[in-house]
């Protein structure tokens, strides 16, 4: 047998075997009909719909738990901040008890220990007060109320606080409330000349 002859032997083989693949393909489709493949996919869909149906149901149940986590957490800081609190007011209840009895030297002294327990609150709490007398204007953590002359201090520089501001680590929870320099009134003057 020569080489070429050979080859027509294997294409002949080749086709065969084609042809066998083709026939076991055609028998597979000749049993499914129609019919079944329709029952096969709408099985397949309402498996899938289903497992849509659980894990919408799942997510639904994810963020009611963590919406009740979250209210549970914002109602335990609240707590947790409240109680500190209390002392102070039963402290300046105390204070407005005795001061119908006491003289006002030793009112301002238990007010001021109020005050101090007021503020030591605040400070382990994270809260500082903005400094601002002297510091230069600074609008990320100042509002400017008006300015006014001053051989004091130099233009942009705050001169009085009309209401302390504060911070909450390092965001602003209130601006302070300041009055600024524009500088002295003799360097106006020669500006005017």
């Amino acid at each position: 047998m020569s080489d070429k002859d050979k080859e027509i032997n294997q294409e002949a083989i080749t086709d065969k075997e084609g042809a066998d693949g083709e026939k076991d393909r055609e028998e597979e489709a000749v049993e499914k009909t129609p019919e079944k493949i329709i029952e096969e996919l709408e099985e397949k869909i309402k498996k899938q719909e289903d497992r849509y149906l659980r894990l919408v149901a799942e997510f639904d149940n994810y963020k009611k738990r963590n919406a009740r986590l979250y209210d549970s957490m914002v109602q335990s800081a609240r707590e947790g901040m409240m109680s500190p609190l209390l002392e102070v007011v039963d402290n300046f209840e105390r204070a407005l008890e005795s001061s119908e009895d006491s003289d006002i030297k030793s009112f301002k002294k238990g007010t001021r220990l109020i005050y101090e327990q007021l503020n030591e609150l605040l400070r382990k709490e994270g809260v500082e007060p903005i400094e601002a007398v002297g510091a230069e204007f600074n609008p990320n953590l100042h509002e400017a109320m008006m300015q006014v002359e001053s051989d004091e201090y130099p233009e942009g520089i705050i001169v009085g606080e009309v209401i302390r501001g504060y911070k909450l680590r390092d965001k602003v929870i209130r601006f302070s409330k300041v009055t600024v320099s524009k500088g002295s009134g003799k360097e106006n003057d020669k500006d005017k000349e």
